[in-house]
């Protein structure tokens, strides 16, 4: 147990995880009363957004060169920490959210690969940076039903039941975690 407290506190967990929970219940509370439910699908996918923005910071440690150079298999625990920070704002979501559940989990999916590909690419610091704004472009616009090319670029605002959208959320997802667990934050 005194590994994964010493673990969670260096990538300050304890501090993050209130924020994010706060985060996504605020802005989830905001398309709670929508009858549109596109905006309730808008305020999923910018409550899934800021969730992963806040606890995506945790994603590297302090000193990523000490990491690379230590004995443990890392793949499996970032892998693993990656589940568990895209599982907290999910499931909040679930909890509070009126959009369907198979929005909040191809939200989640999505945007927890493209935290996780930020984070890869840009480091810790920048983690927030590629599911905030493609969630607010997403957000900012309606749905496009076609081409291709932009029904793929607005994949987190489609409704349930996008082949386009679903495929997309599921490559960015397995790309970023395939590429965090390998690779770990950048320096």
């Amino acid at each position: 147990m005194r590994a994964l407290a010493l673990y969670l506190r260096s990538r300050q967990v304890p501090f993050a995880l209130p924020g994010a929970v706060v985060a996504v219940l605020l802005m989830a509370r905001l398309g709670a009363g929508a009858t549109n439910p596109q905006l309730a699908v808008a305020a999923v996918v910018l409550a899934m957004a800021l969730g992963l923005a806040v606890l995506g910071y945790g994603l590297g440690g302090a000193d990523p060169e000490l990491e690379r150079t230590a004995a443990v298999s890392w793949p499996p625990r970032r892998a693993a920490h990656l589940i568990a920070v895209t599982a907290v704002p999910a499931g909040v979501l679930a909890l509070v959210s009126s959009a369907p559940p198979g929005i909040v989990l191809r939200a989640a999916v999505g945007l927890a690969g493209l935290t996780a590909l930020a984070a890869t690419l840009f480091g810790r610091q920048l983690a927030w940076t590629l599911p905030v704004a493609w969630g607010v472009g997403a957000s900012a616009m309606p749905p496009f039903t076609d081409p291709l090319p932009l029904r793929v670029l607005t994949w987190p605002a489609q409704p349930v039941g996008s082949t386009a959208a679903l495929v997309t959320a599921c490559v960015l997802g397995g790309a970023g975690v395939l590429g965090y667990a390998l690779r770990g934050c950048r320096s």
